[in-house]
Parts: structure tokens; C-alpha cells; sequence
């Protein structure tokens, strides 16, 4: 074999390496319900790829970043939210989860009230980790939680670190739009 050859199959070896090798994925996720505002951002490999200031509006969610501003309609029936139901159905057991911390400031404007809702949060969230720590046992999880005593207030935010391959995530659409479009 020669020095060309050799060179060529480079390119073949790249792309299946490419294709198997892990893709680290950061999702970022803050709400806030009483002001009805939040903001979604994803990261691959600790670069931005989508950020958006995100409100809702009845049927209606607004997205908004530096360069455009969209007003999408929600439509639980419709062919693309089939799809992405069935992609999640079929994603979620090849995902490497990370890391998942979740920060919360909660407040009710009276300190017993609050140190009541903050527990009771506190023990959802445990239950969760609880269930997604037995089916992820090599996941990180981690809660911050804060009590606001003397003010109304109610932040939620998330982040979350993933691993997948870039070949789970082609053969799961695939799979996925087939299912959907076989049932109909």
C-alpha cells in the first residue's frame, strides 16, 4: 500500500471516529412563572449554539435573542411534535447524563409559609433524583436551594450536561420519523 492510499483511508477512519465519539451537550434552563419570563441556552463543547429569552402567551410561546425575535404557536397535535415525543422516547436511554444541578430562590413573603413550600419542593426534587439516580447511577446531582422569607419570588433554573454520539442521535431521528410516519 502506498503513501496515497494510506492518506485516503484517513478520511473514512475520521468520519467513523467522528460518528462514534462521545458529543458533550450543556442545556441551561431559568424561569421565572411570576414574571412569566426565562431563558433557554444550549452548549456543545462549551459553545454557545442556541440562546433565547423565552415568554409565554395562552397558546403562544415567544423567543427572543440578539438578532430576531419569533412568535411560534404550540401545537401538541400536530406531526412535529410526534416526532419529537418519539426522538425523546428513544434518546433517553442512550444518554450519558453528567451532570444535573438545580437551583431554586422560592418566597411567599412570610417565613413560615416559605420554609414550608421550600421543603416541600426540596423533597419533589429528592424524589426525582432518587428515581434518576437508579436508572443513571454515574450522574452528579445537585440541589441549591435558597428562601426568600420577607419577599415574593419564585426562580427555578437548571443545568444539565449530557453525552451522546453523534450516531445514536442520527439512528433515533431516523427510527423516530419512521415510527411516526408508520402510524399514520
Amino acid at each position: 500500500m502506498d503513501i496515497k492510499t494510506s492518506l485516503l483511508l484517513i478520511i473514512p477512519a475520521f468520519i467513523i471516529i467522528l460518528l462514534i465519539f462521545p458529543i458533550f451537550v450543556e442545556a441551561r434552563l431559568s424561569f421565572n412563572p411570576i414574571l412569566n419570563r426565562g431563558v433557554v441556552a444550549l452548549f456543545i463543547f462549551k459553545k454557545k449554539i442556541i440562546y433565547y429569552y423565552i415568554e409565554f402567551h395562552g397558546k403562544y410561546i415567544t423567543l427572543k435573542n440578539d438578532t430576531e425575535t419569533k412568535q411560534e404557536e404550540i401545537m401538541f397535535d400536530s406531526p412535529q411534535f410526534a416526532i419529537i415525543e418519539e426522538f425523546i422516547k428513544q434518546v433517553k436511554d442512550k444518554v450519558r447524563l453528567k451532570h444535573l444541578f438545580i437551583y431554586y430562590n422560592i418566597g411567599l413573603g412570610d417565613a413560615f409559609r416559605s420554609a414550608l413550600l421550600c421543603s416541600a419542593f426540596n423533597q419533589l426534587i429528592n424524589f426525582f433524583f432518587i428515581n434518576l439516580k437508579s436508572r443513571k447511577p454515574t450522574a452528579s446531582l445537585c440541589l441549591y436551594d435558597t428562601a426568600s422569607y420577607n419577599r415574593e419570588i419564585f426562580e427555578v433554573a437548571g443545568r444539565m450536561k449530557i453525552s451522546i454520539s453523534l450516531f445514536d442521535l442520527v439512528y433515533s431521528f431516523i427510527y423516530s420519523s419512521i415510527i411516526v410516519k408508520s402510524k399514520n
